[in-house]
This record gives structure tokens, C-alpha cells and sequence, in this order.
């Protein structure tokens, strides 16, 4: 997406970030009643590891938190995405996919990983369409009564690495 770029976010952004994930199932299921995402983010943004999806108007489209070698230190891991309310169905998830999948290739990463809720359909689709393979399932990896979703990509096989 060329009206979109992609910048590692600072605390500063933190309380926006936050607004990106509001209203989503994943909100609704892990976040919506305790500070646990603004200790996330706020974590994630002192390691590095805190980036937005920014609109020309500097307002944030998407977010994510990408643990480098955070998959048993191979391979880059994807803990946390979104997209605002507003920007969803236009492309910025994709776009953050991909960005985060140059990010593991510039890395020398061969593949990425990620988990996905087992109530979140939607994302387990759309990741499969963009390559990724479940590795496995968890039963209450992060909540008791949800099971994650283990899923990795090839990079070497997806054109992510030239």
C-alpha cells in the first residue's frame, strides 16, 4: 500500500495503539478488562518491537509486536496484530503481514510464525491464504478455554526471500 508505511513505535503511541485493537474479538477475549495490553505495548515498545501502520495523516491504520528469533530463537514471531475499526477490509493487514515477513528475510529468517485464537476464523483464513502452515495447537496457551493456533510461513518457498 503506497498511502501507508510501516514505523516502529515509541511510548508515545502507545494510547493510540490500544485504540486499534478496541472493539475486536481479540479485545473482547483477552484484553477488555484488565491493563494487560498497555503492559504489552508498553513492553514491546522499550525492546523495539512495537510497529504501526501510519496513515499520511500520521493517524495509525494498524499495529503489531514482532519478537525477533522470539519462535525457540530461529525465527521471527508475530505475538499481536490489528487494524483499526476504520481500516479494516483495506489492505493494511496484509500490508503488515508482509511487512513483517521482510523484516524476518532482512534478518535471514527462513520462516515466520505466529499463533492465532481458535475463535478468530477469519485470521486463521486469511493467514492460510497468505502461506501459512499450522504447525500444531495449544489448549489454553494464553486464556483457559482457548486453544491457539500454531502457524509458521516458508519464506524461502513464499517469494518473501529473493
Amino acid at each position: 500500500m503506497s498511502d501507508i508505511v510501516l514505523e516502529q513505535a515509541g511510548a508515545g503511541r502507545i494510547s493510540e495503539c490500544i485504540e486499534v485493537f478496541k472493539g475486536s474479538s481479540i479485545w473482547e477475549h483477552y484484553f477488555s478488562e484488565d491493563d494487560r495490553l498497555l503492559r504489552s505495548l508498553t513492553k514491546a515498545a522499550e525492546r523495539g518491537e512495537l510497529w504501526c501502520a501510519v496513515n499520511t495523516d500520521g493517524s495509525i491504520a494498524g499495529a503489531m509486536r514482532v519478537v525477533p528469533r522470539g519462535f525457540c530463537g530461529l525465527y521471527h514471531y508475530l505475538s499481536l496484530i490489528g487494524t483499526s475499526a476504520s481500516a479494516r477490509g483495506a489492505g493494511v493487514g496484509r500490508f503488515m503481514m508482509s511487512e513483517f515477513e521482510k523484516m524476518a528475510a532482512d534478518d535471514g529468517c527462513t520462516k515466520v510464525s505466529l499463533m492465532v485464537s481458535d475463535f478468530n476464523i477469519s485470521a486463521i483464513n486469511f493467514y492460510r491464504s497468505l502461506g501459512y502452515w499450522e504447525l500444531g495447537v495449544i489448549p489454553d496457551a494464553a486464556k483457559a478455554g482457548i486453544s491457539e493456533h500454531v502457524m509458521m510461513k516458508n519464506l524461502t518457498h513464499s517469494g518473501a526471500l529473493k
